[in-house]
């Protein structure tokens, strides 16, 4: 496929909205792992970042049935995305044969959810590897160079943007602040499950559902997702 320049300058652009405005991480990955899902015609799309221990943990994803692939990744510490990120090299598998021939419970974890083709790209800064970004497929087909190449793109970019965003204040707020994304997260899962089942929608409605709410009334992810998450809490 043919990658469009001027796609790319747009996804850019909203991502680096982001930086501008000073936001929060969490709001920047899932910018980018949606872009990269339209620039790339992936079936999904899915971020791993490192923890404050070190830990390999999932920031985003554009799919709530990938995201169960990934967190098998992250549990069994085997797939092509962990690889990436022990390597520091891409990593790409372009048919479901060689999936089961490298990793074959992940294989089937993967084909259950439709996916037979992954490209890894490992997330750097500062000289070391922080995380992944992972680019799913549900048909075979290796990615061209082009392809590839916008990829690691995107994975910089998001890279610098988080570290960007990490460096607003020093010392222990670096990390900080990423740990507080990846709390984030949680509350943000709750919150699309309160929303699903309040308006009987696909989780992933839900979440575009949420993230509309936070930009229509400027407001952060996490607190527009807590607010839902609280209203369950309060006896009826």
């Amino acid at each position: 496929m043919d990658v469009r320049a001027d796609a790319v300058a747009a996804a850019v652009n909203d991502i680096a909205q982001v930086l501008a405005e000073h936001g929060d991480p969490l709001d920047l990955a899932h910018r980018l792992v949606r872009h990269c899902a339209d620039l790339l015609s992936a079936s999904a799309v899915g971020l791993l970042v490192e923890d404050s221990d070190k830990d390999l943990q999932l920031l985003a994803c554009t799919s709530s049935e990938v995201s169960v692939i990934e967190l098998f990744q992250v549990r069994t510490q085997q797939g092509p995305c962990i690889e990436a990120y022990r390597t520091g090299s891409v990593v790409s598998v372009a048919t479901a044969a060689e999936l089961a021939a490298t990793w074959p419970e992940f294989a089937r974890q993967a084909a259950g959810v439709g996916v037979v083709a992954v490209h890894t790209v490992p997330v750097h800064s500062d000289g070391r590897t922080i995380g992944a970004l992972n680019l799913f497929r549900d048909h075979e087909g290796a990615y061209s160079a082009v392809e590839s190449d916008v990829a690691h793109a995107m994975a910089s970019f998001g890279a610098v943007g988080i570290t960007q965003l990490e460096h607003v204040a020093e010392g222990a707020r670096v990390q900080a602040q990423l740990q507080e994304a990846l709390d984030s997260r949680i509350v943000l899962e709750q919150a699309k499950g309160a929303l699903a089942q309040r308006y009987r929608v696909h989780p992933d409605d839900a979440f575009r559902r949420l993230r509309a709410q936070a930009r229509a009334e400027r407001r952060r992810l996490r607190d527009v997702a807590q607010e839902i998450v609280d209203e369950l809490d309060r006896p009826a």
